[in-house]
């Protein structure tokens, strides 16, 4: 029995469609030829998939489960089962838990902490969601100013557009220097003493 039609916005085909533009384990597009020769069907009934057109029988929904690597609940709701718990208490997404697992899994550089106790870090760190938060805040102000929707009145002559990308850049910098100097590297002498020197020769 075929499943129910939702149309383009449902959460099946905008699933697959964000799944053919970034395959999960290789990151790479993956064209509609390929996932239906791959799966046994047309190419325009993946279209259709696609489009919200149509679903895929149970069987295709498997087949397709399996070339993506994904499981079957998440291409139907957006979240697998077993990241259902964490999704819930969290909200992150199927994509956030997926990259947290990888982490966990990856080993830092040669000598270095793993990338696990470098992000434990980081979410230990009340700086760091202040820095998430006025990055967003921001960032907006740059695409608030360079769509137009920004209101100069108040702002004088001075160059709006170059002060909130300056600002932002800026802020940005100050914050990784800070992370740097936590973690006991201070690059800012170092990067003082260089201009000196280049400035000498």
């Amino acid at each position: 029995m075929a499943l129910q039609v939702v149309g383009y916005d449902g959460t099946f085909p905008t699933i697959l469609r964000g799944l053919l533009d970034r395959h999960p384990m290789t990151g790479a597009r993956t064209t509609l030829k390929e996932l239906a020769e791959a799966i046994g069907i047309r190419q325009q009934t993946v279209s259709l998939y696609k489009n919200g057109e149509t679903q895929p029988t149970p069987e295709t929904l498997v087949k397709i489960a399996e070339f993506f690597n994904v499981s079957v609940d998440y291409l139907l709701t957006g979240i697998s089962s077993q990241n259902k718990s964490i999704h819930e208490e969290l909200g992150l997404s199927e994509e956030a838990i997926g990259m947290l697992k990888t982490v966990k899994e990856t080993d830092g550089f040669i000598g270095g902490p793993a990338l696990i106790d470098i992000l434990n870090e980081l979410l230990s760190d009340r700086d760091f969601f202040e820095f998430l938060e006025d990055v967003s805040f921001k960032s907006s102000q740059v695409k608030s100013v360079l769509s137009g929707n920004f209101d100069r009145s108040h702002m004088g002559n001075i160059n709006v557009e170059g002060y909130f990308i300056w600002d932002l850049q800026k802020y940005v910098e100050e914050f990784i220097l800070k992370q740097l100097v936590k973690r006991g590297l201070s690059i800012e002498e170092k990067t003082v003493k260089i201009t000196r020197l280049e400035s000498e020769e």
